[in-house]
């Protein structure tokens, strides 16, 4: 069985008031970085499928990255090994790609160049409707271009929290979307369709949250690894959970370019009114 809500995503993952980009980092410790469950070679297996037949969407690196992955491919070995989980790679590939065919999570290493925190390598496999390839070698302030109202809200807030988060530190933070696709690889051209509220919203909509991890490498100090965990629900499945938050309250106070780029500004209304509903019943 997958995770439940509550054991993927521990913490309120909704907000009541004025709607904005918040970080809301939580520490956790080393064991806890990876989640590993009975899905684990569902994850993998889609992954290997992937890769054989989509190489170039799912791994990137620029040259004289491989320092740094090299030390996210033995972390994620130490702890998979930890867990008696076998872990042989197959050592002609880049150390991220072979990193991320050992685990359920994404991985993408961002390293401190005198522009930036620059993204120099990554395995992403399951983004939630953005292109991977387009981002490589671009600063944490260009990679989140498209996103409305990012800049002036916490553009400078998550670049001071990488600048100061310590070598061997890890975090997590949670992220969440609405789709009508289950399906663990979300495409960018699944943006720009709008949305329609289906007849059965509980069973055709699917609220996808992404459990995202950051570590300050140890040997590598100025790179950093986030581990990006995607997580899918239909709404049915986790009504309770959804009605004993936020949920309906941060839906009605996002604003309106913010929720076009989340691609719900076509049904957030009707999905508020059918929430309300199912809250009276």
């Amino acid at each position: 069985m997958p995770m439940s809500f509550a054991e993927a995503i521990p913490v309120d993952l909704f907000r009541s008031g004025q709607f904005r980009w918040r970080l809301l980092t939580r520490a956790i410790p080393e064991s806890s970085w990876l989640q590993v469950d009975d899905q684990r070679e569902v994850y993998r297996a889609e992954k290997a499928a992937l890769l054989a037949t989509r190489l170039d969407d799912c791994v990137v690196h620029v040259p004289g990255s491989e320092a740094a992955a090299q030390e996210v491919l033995r972390l994620v070995q130490a702890d998979l090994s930890h867990r008696g989980i076998d872990t042989e790679v197959d050592g002609s590939l880049h150390p991220i790609d072979a990193a991320g065919r050992l685990v359920q999570e994404d991985l993408v290493v961002m390293e401190r160049q005198p522009r930036g925190w620059v993204l120099t390598s990554a395995s992403v496999c399951f983004p939630t409707r953005w292109d991977l390839r387009s981002k490589l070698d671009r600063t944490m302030d260009e990679i989140h271009e498209p996103v409305p109202q990012y800049g002036e809200m916490i553009g400078t807030v998550v670049n001071r929290f990488f600048d100061r988060l310590q070598p061997g530190r890890l975090v997590w933070r949670p992220n969440w979307s609405l789709v009508a696709d289950p399906g663990l690889r979300l495409d960018l051209p699944q943006r720009r369709n709008e949305m329609e509220f289906p007849n059965e919203p509980g069973n055709d909509l699917w609220l996808r949250a992404e459990r995202q991890s950051v570590r300050r490498l140890v040997e590598h100090p100025d790179a950093a690894c986030f581990a990006v965990r995607v997580h899918r629900w239909p709404l049915v499945e986790i009504l309770d959970d959804l009605l004993s938050s936020a949920f309906a309250d941060e839906l009605a106070s996002i604003p309106i370019d913010v929720a076009d780029y989340k691609n719900i500004g076509s049904i957030r209304q009707q999905l508020g009114r059918w929430i309300e509903t199912r809250r009276g019943s």
